[in-house]
């Protein structure tokens, strides 16, 4: 059955409805969001909950490996987080200094090896280097574009603060709407949500995954 009337637009926090869905994503990270533009390419309904309104643009991981590009490559985004890479003579050297402006130790280059030829040679796809922050923007999109059709919703600034195993199989989840304090009100749905602890939203029946 649809589990809300209306899907939840990237990067906008709204109440949690009482929901249905075979799957909760808990958290909005690159695997959270990727995992949803997959599940909504194969036409499965999903329900993710990411605590953050927005991304954080604080540095984080930059590297992203080959298998990573092949799974991108697989969903038809390879080329945009490509497109966000600087050029590879710009990072292609592995410096080690004493400090960040002290003597340089060591410089290896990565890409000048034996197994780095090989490693081309086996994939369609190469590893590049694109912050955390601009590949997170890449995966809210499409995972945006491709909610309504499959029938998923992001929610954006809610967290899961609670879940119960349900005897006829399934999960009961509740989320609220995170907080900086760490507390928030409560939202209810199942799957992706769950009886309210304070807050907007209500319960349902049912199985999330």
């Amino acid at each position: 059955s649809p589990i809300a009337d209306s899907v939840v637009p990237c990067c906008r926090a709204m109440p949690p409805k009482p929901a249905r869905a075979p799957v909760l994503i808990a958290g909005g990270g690159p695997v959270g969001l990727y995992t949803s533009v997959l599940l909504s390419r194969f036409g499965v309904p999903s329900i993710l909950l990411e605590r953050q309104r927005a991304g954080i643009p604080h540095p984080r991981a930059h590297l992203i490996n080959t298998r990573s590009m092949e799974l991108f490559r697989e969903v038809g985004l390879d080329q945009r987080v490509e497109s966000l890479a600087p050029p590879m003579r710009e990072w292609r050297e592995f410096r080690y200094c004493r400090s960040l402006l002290g003597r340089q130790i060591a410089c290896d280059d990565h890409m000048a090896t034996p197994a780095w030829d090989v490693l081309q040679e086996a994939s369609p796809a190469r590893l590049t280097h694109v912050s955390q922050p601009g590949l997170e923007e890449v995966l809210r999109e499409e995972a945006a574009r491709l909610a309504p059709e499959a029938g998923s919703q992001l929610l954006f600034g809610y967290e899961c603060a609670h879940f119960d195993v349900l005897p006829g199989g399934g999960v009961r989840v509740e989320a609220r709407r995170a907080t900086r304090g760490g507390g928030g009100e409560g939202g209810g749905g199942d799957g992706g949500g769950g009886e309210g602890g304070g807050g907007e939203g209500g319960s349902g029946d049912g199985g999330g995954g």
